[in-house]
């Protein structure tokens, strides 16, 4: 009877010993499960985070290309601005005495018709050439500062520089040519101050065809 209750006994032991490691296997796996669970998390949030950053950086280098450009853009617009204005003050200076000049045209003009009409006295006449030095001395200050006086007598008709306020028929001379300057016509440097008028000769058309 003794021995099997001790019998009974070794099996309880035996049972409690086959738990006790059925319960550790099972601690130890589970453990090893979260492990590896928890490595695997680590490495989908290392890839999720490496991801991200990736969208970052393409993020970021495209406004630095964006802000590249605006500058590159800001910088031409700045040049040319500071070009136009250096070409517009060079200009400025280059005829700043234009209206100056292009005003004081007429009365000279007129002070040289009245000098080159007919004297009706000596007296008169003595005040003619005193005037006509005035007159030269005005036309040369002018034409230092960039005046010059448009050749149209005789030359080919140009309506760039020229204004044509009568046509006559000249059969000595080509057609086109001026035949007589009614008043004169100046240039400002490389502007046309006043267009010269003229009388331009036209042939007519029979007379164009017999030639």
């Amino acid at each position: 009877m003794q021995d099997e209750i001790k019998n009974d006994e070794i099996k309880e032991e035996i049972k409690e010993e086959i738990k006790e490691e059925i319960k550790e296997d099972t601690v130890d796996a589970s453990s090893e499960e979260k492990v590896e669970a928890k490595e695997e998390s680590q490495e989908e949030t290392k890839k999720e985070k490496k991801n991200k950053y990736k969208e970052q950086i393409a993020k970021l280098e495209a406004e630095k290309a964006e802000l590249k450009n605006e500058y590159l853009k800001a910088l031409a617009d700045a040049q040319n601005t500071k070009k136009r204005l250096q070409e517009e003050a060079i200009k400025d200076r280059k005829y700043a005495s234009q209206k100056v000049v292009g005003e004081l045209i007429n009365p000279i003009d007129m002070l040289v018709q009245i000098v080159n009409m007919p004297a009706p006295s000596p007296e008169v006449q003595n005040y003619q050439i005193g005037f006509q030095m005035i007159a030269n001395q005005l036309v040369d200050i002018l034409k230092s500062e960039g005046l010059a006086a448009i050749e149209a007598l005789d030359k080919e008709f140009d309506p760039r520089t020229m204004e044509a306020v009568q046509t006559e028929e000249n059969l000595e001379k080509e057609d086109n040519i001026v035949l007589q300057v009614m008043q004169s016509g100046y240039m400002y440097k490389d502007r046309v101050l006043r267009p010269a008028r003229v009388v331009v000769n036209k042939k007519n058309i029979e007379q164009k065809e017999e030639e």
